[in-house]
């Protein structure tokens, strides 16, 4: 063979090799990183589309749990595994929104050492009050909260509670102080046992308790009701022009990762949110069904991106 020839064949033989890989992918099991703690809202939701991916996969499909450092550890994990498509990342976007934003060493560059896969729901946040403060509904706290700087509770710096508040303060000139825990449970502990009255919470996380009527929910941040609580009227709806925050839930993988691969998570994430059984099991969750592919998903976070960065910089929110 001539030394032109053989060169040509090697490198289509290298050219090819992420794709013959990928085309009996997967031989194994595959691992889901789920970079918060277990038993949360997006650990929960990572398992239901485990068990589904696993079925339509004909392989197991584990979910583990790497929390810590609003998500960072886990991602970090993920960035450094194999680019093989056997290890990947189940976040919400605000790793990808707000972190860089925040963060001086996130310990990587998630839109450099990642590739988005898909998103496959997102999340919204609800605004609930403590039924001491006394307050009837959404307007008649806007009033309350003009003339009284009321404490907020968050999950911590830059939590998408802590934005949510913020982005509603900005939007109609309210007060309001802000109390940061370590994590949503002791957050949400504290507003339902009274001590801070205030907080925008996760709104699955809020849902029995706005129920049994241990806290009042008063408005919705997405431009649509939830369909759990769908007598809660939104923010927008409510007379506040343009606001719609939604967090969504993403699968990365590493960069590098084999096109084939990638594609190959995009139609299983199509199929799986197809299914009218998850997407019930989505809505009791209060997770909304939603898909955008790999290019779309980048798109709508680096759109994200920019939606916070002039409030984070505008706060000059930092975590060192």
């Amino acid at each position: 063979m001539r030394p032109l020839a053989r060169l040509s064949l090697v490198l289509a033989l290298l050219a090819a090799a992420p794709w013959a890989q990928a085309a009996g992918y997967p031989d194994r099991p595959v691992k889901l990183v789920v970079n918060f703690a277990a038993g949360g809202p997006l650990d929960t939701v990572a398992r239901l589309i485990a068990e589904q991916a696993a079925q339509r996969l004909k392989q197991p499909v584990i979910v583990e749990n790497r929390a810590g450092a609003a998500g960072n550890i886990g991602a970090e994990y993920v960035a450094r595994a194999p680019k093989d498509g056997y290890t990947a990342l189940v976040s919400i976007d605000h790793l990808l929104t707000v972190n860089p934003l925040v963060y001086k060493d996130m310990g990587l560059d998630p839109f450099r050492d990642l590739v988005p896969a898909g998103i496959f729901g997102t999340t919204s946040q609800m605004l609930v009050a403590h039924p001491s403060l006394g307050v009837k509904n959404f307007r008649d706290f806007l009033t309350r909260a003009a003339k009284e700087d009321l404490t907020y509770a968050s999950a911590g710096l830059a939590s998408p509670g802590h934005l949510t508040f913020e982005l509603l303060k900005a939007k109609t000139g309210i007060r309001g102080t802000h109390i940061p825990y370590k994590g949503n449970a002791p957050a949400l502990a504290d507003v339902v046992a009274g001590h801070v009255p205030l907080a925008f919470v996760a709104s699955s996380n809020t849902l029995a308790y706005a129920r049994s009527g241990a806290l009042q929910a008063l408005a919705s941040s997405s431009a649509e009701r939830n369909p759990q609580l769908p007598q809660v009227p939104t923010v927008q709806e409510q007379g506040v022009p343009d606001f719609d925050v939604q967090f969504s839930q993403v699968i990365l993988f590493p960069s590098g990762t084999p096109a084939a691969v990638i594609e190959t998570w995009e139609k299983l994430l199509r199929g799986i949110l197809n299914s009218p059984e998850v997407r019930r099991q989505l809505d009791v969750m209060a997770v909304a069904p939603y898909w955008a592919d790999a290019a779309q998903t980048t798109a709508w976070l680096r759109a994200t991106r920019e939606r916070w960065k002039a409030l984070i910089e505008r706060l000059n929110m930092q975590i060192n």
